[in-house]
């Protein structure tokens, strides 16, 4: 059966167990594993390892703070003198194989020098436990530009911790430098002071900057933010920050103001610092104002794009047109035939009759001048274009003189093949016939004319006004000419004894008489 917490139990650990908690896990991965090198080496018990990890962790940090950092190899010479000090008689290859041990045990050199993980426990809003794990580092390796080996920098985890500020936050990094800036304060070390307040300084505009991004995001998109996990958390480690930090840094103020005095002999500097310490004041503040803000406008942007069209919010490229590419070109077709045929509308077909599309394949004839004579021209033909074969024509025309009655282009095209017009023909010239005919048809249903005005209208021309064309909406069936299936219908005149008739007129009407495709 669970066990809840009671409230008093719960909002004490709430007070004290987020800092305390995580700073005792970070100083008990350094003992556990200093416990563990000292079990494994039983020679080194006389030895007080503890001392000799503080230590070198206080080399690292005051080097750190003084130089910017100092190579391993020169660490090392000076832990493994401590190490000397206390047991002189051990041969020095012991001193310095145990001054070697701590370091690598800072740098987390067992792990290849990753960021260790500490697990801890603590109640969440319904008071259930879970577990949350923190990863943190103590010394870290950095590049030197006045040197080609690296060199070793401390973390604020690492200074804190050393400091034992357990009144901070330990992955606060604003509390380290503030730290730092209180003992050289002290040593009036000033010019490291200013930049230590630079730091801080740029730190603060850092946040100030993410928030402003926020702001951006919930202005542009409101419904990309959630709240609870992109908000809250946020304005709760800056409102917490921005309490502790003012608090803290109008304190270094009057610490500072206690140096400022117009007798001081670094009057001038001491100014400097207490203006930038305004500075930074006023840069905290602004971040606690541009904190409150964000809620406000959070508000007030799901009250004015709630209730608004949404903008478009998809990457055309990626999201659109991409997949359309990865698709089969039948579903392709299938999704944007429908919207095309909205976009687009209803539209004629355009087809070449045959006098144009003959007009179009037959070159030109060339007749150079001889007052310009072009580089280019190659001369004359010398051989004579093949114009379309009379015969092809004629017997177009006979196989269109002979329609009496509504008949289907695909009839025509299956009566070519199994009846003996073609015999008369030669070979060559008969394999033309079927495309002709078709041609023409098609040229009829078209009612496109030939820009040449010299020459006439295919339905003129082959058809001559006795036959109207229209297309059934069924395709042709699959053969040598493809496309879509069009009937040949006689237009009615005195001499036709065509029952083609209005309604309510004797006969029969010629779309009951058609023939099956």
């Amino acid at each position: 059966m669970a066990t809840q917490l009671s409230q008093q139990l719960q909002g004490f650990l709430n007070q004290w167990q987020t800092r305390q908690r995580r700073t005792a896990g970070l100083q008990a991965a350094l003992f556990v594993r200093l416990d563990a090198l000292r079990r494994t080496h039983h020679s080194w018990g006389d030895y007080d390892l503890i001392t000799v990890l503080l230590g070198a962790l206080h080399l690292v940090i005051e080097n750190d703070r003084l130089s910017g950092g100092r190579p391993r190899h020169a660490l090392l010479d000076d832990v493994t003198s401590l190490c000397a000090w206390q047991q002189p008689q051990d041969p020095p290859t012991t001193h310095r194989e145990i001054a070697e041990a701590v370091m690598d045990l800072l740098v987390n050199e067992r792990e290849r020098q990753t960021r260790m993980t500490d697990r801890y426990v603590r109640p969440d809003e319904n008071a259930h436990a879970h577990y949350v794990v923190q990863s943190f580092a103590f010394v870290t390796t950095a590049a030197d530009d006045e040197s080609s080996e690296p060199v070793l920098r401390a973390t604020p985890e690492a200074i804190n911790v050393f400091q034992n500020l357990v009144d901070f936050d330990p992955f606060d990094r604003l509390s380290a430098e503030r730290y730092r800036s209180e003992r050289m304060l002290k040593r009036r070390d000033y010019d490291e002071v200013l930049d230590s307040i630079d730091r801080r300084t740029l730190s603060v505009h850092g946040l100030s900057a993410q928030l402003t991004t926020l702001l951006r995001r919930i202005t542009y998109n409101v419904r990309d933010i959630d709240y609870a996990s992109d908000v809250m958390p946020r304005l709760t480690d800056i409102i917490t920050l921005v309490g502790e930090q003012v608090e803290a840094e109008e304190k270094f103020a009057d610490a500072v103001a206690e140096h400022l005095h117009l007798h001081a002999p670094d009057y001038t500097r001491l100014q400097r610092l207490s203006s930038n310490l305004r500075d930074l004041i006023v840069a905290l503040l602004k971040l606690q104002h541009t904190g409150a803000e964000v809620r406000t406008a959070y508000e007030a942007e799901q009250d004015r794009q709630l209730f608004t069209p949404r903008r478009l919010t998809i990457n055309p490229q990626g999201q659109l047109f991409a997949p359309l590419l990865d698709m089969p070109a039948q579903h392709a077709a299938d999704l944007l035939e429908p919207l095309m045929a909205r976009l687009l509308g209803p539209r004629a077909p355009r087809v070449l009759s045959l006098p144009r599309l003959q007009d179009v394949m037959t070159p030109a004839v060339r007749r150079p001048t001889e007052q310009y004579r072009d580089p280019f021209d190659i001369g004359s033909l010398r051989i004579k274009t093949d114009d379309l074969d009379p015969a092809v024509l004629a017997a177009v025309h006979d196989i269109l003189d002979n329609i009496t009655a509504p008949t289907r282009l695909s009839a025509l095209l299956q009566e070519l093949q199994h009846s003996g017009a073609l015999d008369t023909l030669s070979a060559p010239t008969a394999r033309f016939v079927p495309w002709a005919l078709a041609v023409t048809v098609t040229s009829a249903y078209g009612g496109l004319h030939s820009e040449d005005d010299d020459l006439p209208s295919a339905t003129d021309a082959f058809i001559t006004g006795r036959l109207t064309v229209v297309r059934p909406g069924t395709p042709l069936p699959a053969g040598a000419i493809s496309g879509d299936e069009l009937v040949l219908i006689p237009r009615p005149n005195e001499a036709d004894n065509l029952a083609l008739h209005l309604p309510g007129q004797k006969g029969t009407p010629w779309t009951e008489r058609m023939p099956d495709a």
